[in-house]
């Protein structure tokens, strides 16, 4: 009687589990494949030439309502196509490249989708919101499951103790690189994008994301000592104050619980693993192939070049008839500097503003800025603006039209050190307001 109850339970249980669906994606050439699973867990992986390199990992969103989107979904639909063609990139390294892939949309019950794509040199997966009701995202899980120890490439966050997040958020997004066992890797310690997994036998994979916008960006790190890579996001800022490097900087007083709002449909950043040998990777487009399309119709006024930077020399002139430093006779040296070796334009760095840069609006009273700008042109050269964040962001609209009139090319912003949901949309704001006057824009 207790065997025949036992059994009866078994069975209940196994009836009450999802039926786990499986779809295979392949890409053009055959070589990568991926298995999507829908059920009782949502999970991909990757495999080449039959050889696994991503054990099924489980991707999902968790909502402010009580949603989860992974889990228990329900597929609405599927359906797969092929896309070959050849898109145009004016200012990459040749002038369009081939879009050449295999795509999987599964529309789930509950008004998302996930999408996922298979190129010959990568396999890139997004979440597609399709509800017009506002919500929260309260995690999104990305995680990195690897069949064996493999050894990871990768840039540790320099600011912070281990395991102390918020002092890890606030940094400059540069470090040298640490390599080490995925075994070794600090389980207190974030990793910012890209970074590489080498899985033997010259195929590595670099794990990175595209069409990063009004979302916070993506940090990798060791959860558990194993094998394994998990995702981490800052959360949304609720309370700011100018800080840091001269005032020019944003600290975070205080966050939400969530991640992300969406107020609306909308498609989330790509999770991306490039697959390939050194060079394989070096070459890939899938970064810019996966990005948004750009919005700029116009694009006779962009002017890509070198240039040269007065921060990398210090102002450090020898043998000159005047006094070096940040003024009007330096700044001509460098646009002469700048003419005579065919570079397109010099960046006039920290110092040219007034008040250690925290009102754009006020110059150096040792510089000439109009004059300085009407000799530029004068020789080919255009000049371009070094700006802090905060005096930037304060002040858009006005800095971009004033200087814009003068004559000034662009802008480099700097001191961001952060890409919670709040700076990334700064990001695309500044890029928005910058075309509008027709001004180079470069985020540092």
């Amino acid at each position: 009687m207790k065997k025949t109850l036992l059994l009866a339970a078994v069975l209940l249980v196994t009836a009450a589990l999802p039926a786990q669906k499986r779809y295979t994606l392949a890409s053009p050439d055959g070589a990568l494949q991926t298995t999507v699973s829908v059920g009782g867990e949502l999970s991909y992986d990757i495999r080449l030439n039959g050889r696994t390199l991503l054990e099924p990992s489980p991707l999902s969103l968790r909502l402010n309502n009580g949603s989860v989107w992974g889990p228990d979904a329900r597929v609405a639909r599927a359906s797969q196509s092929s896309v070959d063609q050849w898109v145009a990139s004016p200012f990459y390294r040749a002038d369009s490249i081939r879009d050449h892939y295999n795509a999987l949309t599964l529309r789930m019950k509950g008004g998302w989708e996930v999408e996922f794509r298979a190129y010959d040199d990568g396999v890139a997966y997004r979440f597609v919101n399709r509800s017009k009701k506002p919500f929260a995202i309260l995690n999104e899980e990305v995680a990195y499951r690897f069949p064996e120890d493999f050894t990871a490439t990768l840039p540790y966050v320099r600011a912070g103790e281990d395991g102390d997040w918020e002092k890890q958020y606030f940094n400059s997004f540069e470090n040298t690189y640490t390599v080490a066992r995925l075994s070794q890797l600090k389980t207190g310690r974030l990793a910012f994008l890209p970074l590489v997994v080498d899985a033997g036998r010259q195929v590595k994979i670099c794990l990175t994301e595209s069409d990063l916008r009004d979302y916070p960006g993506l940090y990798l790190r060791n959860p558990d000592g194993g094998n394994n890579l998990c995702g981490q996001f800052a959360p949304c800022p609720i309370r700011t104050r100018p800080g840091g490097y001269n005032g020019i900087e944003h600290v975070v007083l205080e966050r939400a619980v969530h991640i992300a709002d969406v107020p609306g449909p909308r498609t989330f950043p790509w999770r991306v693993a490039i697959i390939g040998n050194d060079a394989g990777i070096a070459a890939s487009n899938l970064s810019y192939l996966l990005a948004e399309p750009s919005k700029i119709d116009d694009l006779s006024w962009i002017r890509p070049g070198k240039v040269a930077w007065d921060w990398w020399n210090a102002w450090n002139l020898a043998g000159v008839d005047f006094r070096a430093g940040i003024n009007t006779e330096t700044y001509k040296y460098y646009i002469d500097f700048a003419a005579s070796q065919g570079i397109e334009y010099v960046i006039l760095d920290d110092g040219w503003a007034a008040g250690k840069g925290a009102d754009l609006m006020q110059i150096n009273p040792d510089i000439d800025l109009r004059q300085i700008v009407r000799y530029a042109d004068s020789k080919g050269v255009g000049i371009i603006l070094w700006a802090g964040f905060h005096a930037f962001q304060r002040d858009m609209e006005e800095v971009c039209r004033h200087y814009a009139e003068m004559g000034v090319k662009g802008f480099k912003v700097d001191f961001m050190d952060r890409d919670d949901q709040q700076m990334t949309a700064f990001n695309v704001r500044a890029a928005e307001t910058a075309a509008k006057y027709r001004l180079i824009l470069d985020l540092h």
